[in-house]
């Protein structure tokens, strides 16, 4: 019987023992918490912390996250991998081609350039507008296109912007967007860069709203779509550089930045387009 009650007693004495081993090791464990050393006791819990009733909540923080739009990026690690082809294909062509063009070209006759292809996309321009039902941005268009080509040679000078006239830039997958559709996928392709599925589809068809993809051969339109890469290249090389010189993430911030350009510009043809024009949703569509 004595054994008996050995062996009943012995978890019991077992359990003190580790019980005690507790407490030694952690003295805060049991009892109240000793005080805090004297360096912290002179120092006020700041506001916002586990145990404060204030918290220190600033609202800007919340619109500048919701000024942010969500980018949908299924795809990701297949973008990624034709991001860092493009890069690639940056470094080795782009790059020393836009370099050289810089080198050879001054900057006056870069802007004339990139002028020349802006007044090719006229109609492109026009049609969407017209969709848009912005109809006085599709006439000052239109004779801002007429003052370049005639008195401006062809887009070398802005002439429609000294008599007030100017190009105004729209496209098809503006206009989808303003008749509800949504952006889609985010999208990364070879050479051609980042879009949506939506604006890609709209890229194809502003291609349908161009007179000269029925006139020009193939050959010729790929020197044109050449042409204007390089003047589009060059103007925003040094952004880019400085995109993939400061973020850690460039694949993200250009993912970023591309949205809330083509956000903000869905934005602004949604309020207003500057001529009183009516948006879509004011006309039923």
């Amino acid at each position: 019987m004595p054994h008996r009650a050995a062996r009943g007693v012995f978890p019991l004495l077992v359990a003190v023992a580790c019980f005690g081993l507790s407490a030694a090791a952690d003295p805060g464990s049991i009892g109240p918490p000793p005080p805090p050393p004297e360096s912290e006791m002179d120092y006020p819990v700041p506001t916002g912390w586990a145990g404060s009733e204030e918290l220190d909540y600033d609202p800007l923080l919340d619109e500048e996250f919701d000024a942010a739009p969500e980018v949908y990026d299924p795809f990701e690690t297949g973008n990624r991998r034709i991001y860092r082809f493009n890069q690639s294909v940056d470094r080795w062509v782009w790059r020393p081609v836009t370099t050289g063009y810089r080198f050879v070209v001054p900057e006056p006759a870069r802007r004339s350039v990139r002028r020349v292809f802006d007044n090719l996309n006229m109609p492109v321009y026009v049609v969407n507008h017209v969709l848009q039902l912005h109809f006085g941005a599709a006439i000052e268009t239109l004779g801002a296109f007429t003052m370049n080509m005639t008195f401006g040679m062809g887009g070398i000078f802005d002439t429609g912007k000294g008599v007030g006239l100017q190009l105004r830039p729209a496209d098809f997958g503006q206009t989808l967007a303003l008749v509800g559709v949504g952006s889609g996928p985010y999208l990364m392709f070879p050479v051609l860069g980042p879009t949506t599925l939506r604006d890609g589809l709209g890229s194809v068809i502003d291609r349908a709203f161009h007179p000269l993809t029925y006139f020009l051969p193939i050959s010729t339109q790929l020197m044109w779509g050449g042409g204007f890469g390089v003047a589009q290249r060059e103007a925003a090389a040094d952004e880019l550089r400085a995109l993939e010189e400061s973020s850690l993430d460039p694949y993200a911030v250009l993912r970023s930045a591309y949205a809330q350009a083509r956000a903000q510009s869905i934005e602004e043809l949604r309020g207003s387009d500057g001529d009183s024009d009516p948006p879509l949703e004011a006309a039923g569509l």
